[in-house]
């Protein structure tokens, strides 16, 4: 088994015992297949063995974290990077999401080359797993060509596809490929890993939720996902008290429930008592007006993810950054309202941190992803402590969190395998200036085809009134 060791980086290990981050200086990351084999500390030393066959990358200055995890995404999306800087939700729906009358514009290479990308560009902002939230749903090749985007970028996926009835597609021919792409994935990758996406569970009789839970059954997925907003939002309601209802939490897959801004208490009392989590998505709440009230009381049932990266950059960190100074400013303002003075910041750095790590590991109840111990998996990045503007840094989680760049990602490796080194990306699959060529392409004319935005209804949802929103008034001045 090839052997490769970081050298005298400082770890960001986790402790079981104290549930949080270990700082290690010094110390060397031994990897072995796709596994950390062993982090030694300088007073101890690696089998000579082991030595004399080993790639060794000296890291010294260097601050090695584990991988990034993005508990939601919508990654065949990409190719409309910037077309929608000041959308809202209301108008994403008929506009450019999986439901466009505009949809069958997208060919299955625009699919494959934009999931492609996407994947590409968190790898290089150090994402190493995904949850993806696959509603590529309109034809069998655009499901294909998702599914292989996401083989072909060598980043680890747990793919959770939303089967939904189309007038030329339907569900069960859907759930027959599912079938196919998980025995062909299993012999060959063990970085993809099928889930399923359970959207519309509210509007489902009793008999179609037990058909779902049996088709949760049969691909033996690993974990599942449903958008939930959560009151005011007339859709979904009361989503998690369905899923208790159905018995879901029986099932061998955790539940992720995606941005839950609205969180009843009870919300909240049966994800703790299942061990479900959710994925708070700071950015695209805020982008979409999605809302985001009560996400903050369950941080020990919570995980970090960015939705769609089209609209904003597919950087877990930022997000994680965004969370945190939310919430700081959220709550240090309640307590300024009531005419006090905040006397403890209302959030850690550590904490935010493991939003984006550790959580996202146990979101998916893997207790070997998104964290540095012996035995987990081997997705590690390595950010460079020498930079201009992490230079001097004494605390190491606080120097990844609040100061480092995606240009400090030095190295990243997923699964044992270098997917970024010194700065410059890996691929798994085929060259740099092809794929951007094709993308460039795919974004052009897809762009092109979705220009325009349809005209939003008087109403929504057949009942609910929209409302201006007040804008700032400032101008540019001489």
């Amino acid at each position: 088994m090839h052997t490769k060791i970081l050298k005298n980086g400082t770890v960001l290990a986790f402790d079981d015992a104290s549930a949080t981050i270990k700082v290690l200086p010094q110390a060397d990351v031994i990897i072995q297949g796709d596994r950390i084999a062993a982090i030694l500390e300088p007073h101890q030393e690696a089998d000579a063995g082991v030595l004399s066959n080993a790639d060794v990358v000296d890291v010294s200055g260097h601050i090695i974290s584990p991988g990034f995890v993005n508990t939601h995404a919508h990654t065949w999306q990409t190719a409309y990077r910037t077309l929608g800087p000041d959308t809202t939700l209301a108008e994403y729906f008929g506009w450019v999401s999986q439901m466009s009358p505009k949809i069958g514009e997208w060919t299955a290479e625009d699919i494959y080359v934009s999931t492609l990308e996407g994947y590409l560009e968190g790898i290089n902002a150090g994402v190493t797993s995904y949850v993806e939230h696959a509603h590529c749903n309109w034809g069998e090749s655009a499901m294909k060509a998702a599914f292989k985007g996401a083989v072909d970028s060598g980043v680890r996926v747990w793919w959770c596809y939303h089967p939904l009835p189309r007038e030329d597609f339907d569900v069960i021919k859907q759930i027959d490929i599912l079938r196919e792409l998980k025995a062909q994935s299993s012999q060959t990758n063990d970085l993809i890993r099928m889930g399923l996406a359970v959207d519309g569970l509210d509007h489902m009789s009793d008999g179609q939720i037990q058909q779902t839970r049996q088709v949760v059954v049969d691909l033996e997925a690993e974990v599942l996902t449903s958008h939930y907003l959560g009151k005011p939002w007339p859709f979904a309601i009361g989503l998690p008290e369905i899923a208790a209802k159905h018995e879901f939490h029986k099932l061998r897959a955790p539940f992720i429930y995606s941005h839950a801004g609205f969180l009843t208490e009870k919300d909240q009392e049966l994800l703790r008592l299942h061990d479900q989590y959710v994925s708070i998505t700071p950015e695209s709440e805020m982008h979409y007006g999605h809302g985001q009230d009560t996400s903050r009381l369950i941080h020990d049932q919570a995980s970090i993810g960015i939705d769609t990266n089209w609209t904003f950059s597919n950087d877990i960190l930022l997000q994680a950054r965004l969370w945190l100074q939310n919430m700081r400013g959220h709550i240090s303002t309640d307590i300024l309202k009531r005419g006090n003075i905040p006397k403890q910041n209302p959030m850690s750095v550590v904490e935010g941190f493991l939003l984006a790590t550790r959580n996202g590991g146990r979101s998916l109840r893997r207790d070997d992803v998104g964290v540095l111990r012996v035995g987990a998996k081997a997705d590690i990045v390595c950010f460079d402590g020498n930079s201009v503007n992490m230079l001097g840094w004494t605390d190491p989680v606080a120097a990844v969190l609040l100061h480092s760049n995606i240009g400090d990602i030095k190295h990243v490796m997923i699964g044992g395998q270098f997917r970024k080194k010194d700065g410059q990306m890996i691929l798994k699959i085929g060259d740099w200036d092809d794929i951007s060529e094709r993308f460039k392409q795919t974004s052009q004319r897809i762009q092109e085809v979705f220009r325009e935005p349809p005209p939003l209804p008087s109403q929504i949802w057949d009942k609910y009134t929209f409302e201006d929103v007040k804008v700032g008034t400032a101008k540019l001045t001489r």
